[in-house]
């Protein structure tokens, strides 16, 4: 019997049905923050997530590929009790993306009908994060389609303006992002907020998830040092939070972008800033986002990407010892 979960993305009806109360139990937290889908509103997207015990089970019409494969990526995989690596392989076909996980799954996603369909292989033996990590990387190639782009970075909003903070991991993206929360910014994403254009102007958009941190940037927060149990959760590799529990009245929907700071951690007693032309800011911040995979959404999200860069002030920030100060260098900039 097929179940499912329906909200509302900012303006985009999103449907996700399974069968299995196990890939869709996390899919309704992800989903947590944001609204039901209205009566009476239509589905513009409508993704399906199946459990599979091999890839033969994949129907044959999503199996197979008549594109080319345009990516083929590997690793270690973290977060599943079976499997020691994993494999995707990358296939384009006319208004549609193959992405094959081999033993982990497929996901088939159609763009002109704005559906994917998603087969994961023993999914009980995966993390509900890397469950949820399958259904994100579709939602973000059909959310493409609907004018909203995704950005790999966390983003803040102060008084209707916002600060984008891109980096991998390590690079002190997240410990920057709790600085400035716990000072009196709200939160848009931690990891993954949408830019469109309203009215000729760009939008930074909410996309609400909890908060990964690792041990050694628990330790710069006394908050969060001495957080009643129950409040940071064991992840894969991190502990986590839900920026409400923590910091309450801190989430924030939209807002236009103004500030975008490229971290870089240095061993010094104090934090600097330092303008960054703006040609280098993009070319830093475009392997920071999710990959595109065809040639007219990546000319579109390149284009979004360059007039950001270009309306924005870009900085690269030092980040030192001094993370609670953090607030004291950004204000300024604000209000200049």
């Amino acid at each position: 019997m097929s179940m499912s979960c329906q909200v509302l993305i900012h303006g985009v009806g999103v449907e996700v049905s399974s069968s299995s109360l196990i890939l869709l139990d996390p899919i309704r937290r992800f989903f947590r923050y944001f609204p039901l889908l209205p009566e009476g509103h239509p589905i513009s997207i409508r993704m399906e997530v199946t459990a599979i015990s091999s890839l033969e089970e994949v129907p044959c019409t999503a199996r197979s590929s008549k594109g080319g494969k345009v990516s083929s990526q590997s690793g270690w995989t973290r977060g599943d009790e079976k499997r020691r690596e994993w494999h995707c392989d990358i296939y384009i076909e006319p208004d549609r993306l193959v992405l094959d996980y081999h033993a982990q799954g497929l996901s088939a996603v159609d763009f002109h009908n704005r559906r994917a369909s998603i087969y994961l292989i023993d999914p009980e033996a995966m993390h509900e994060d890397v469950r949820i990590a399958f259904v994100h990387e579709s939602l973000i190639q059909l959310l493409k389609r609907e004018g909203l782009y995704t950005l790999h970075a966390t983003a803040l909003e102060k008084d209707g303006q916002g600060i984008l903070i891109p980096g991998c991991s390590g690079r002190g993206k997240t410990t920057a992002f709790i600085a400035l929360l716990r000072s009196g910014f709200r939160c848009i994403s931690d990891d993954h907020p949408l830019l469109h254009e309203k009215d000729g102007k760009l939008e930074l958009l909410a996309f609400q998830e909890k908060v990964d941190i690792t041990d050694q940037s628990v330790r710069f927060f006394p908050e969060l040092v001495n957080a009643n149990p129950g409040l940071l959760y064991q992840g894969v590799l991190k502990k986590y939070f839900f920026v409400e529990d923590v910091y309450p009245n801190s989430i924030a929907h939209v807002c236009q972008p103004r500030l975008l700071f490229f971290p870089q951690v240095i061993d010094s007693p104090h934090s600097l800033l330092e303008p960054f032309p703006r040609a280098r800011a993009l070319e830093e911040l475009l392997p920071e986002t999710l990959a595109v995979h065809d040639k007219a959404a990546a000319k579109r999200e390149f284009q979004f990407l360059s007039r950001m860069v270009q309306e924005l002030d870009c900085y690269l920030l030092y980040f030192g010892h001094d993370v609670l100060d953090l607030p004291s260098l950004v204000l300024p900039l604000l209000k200049a």
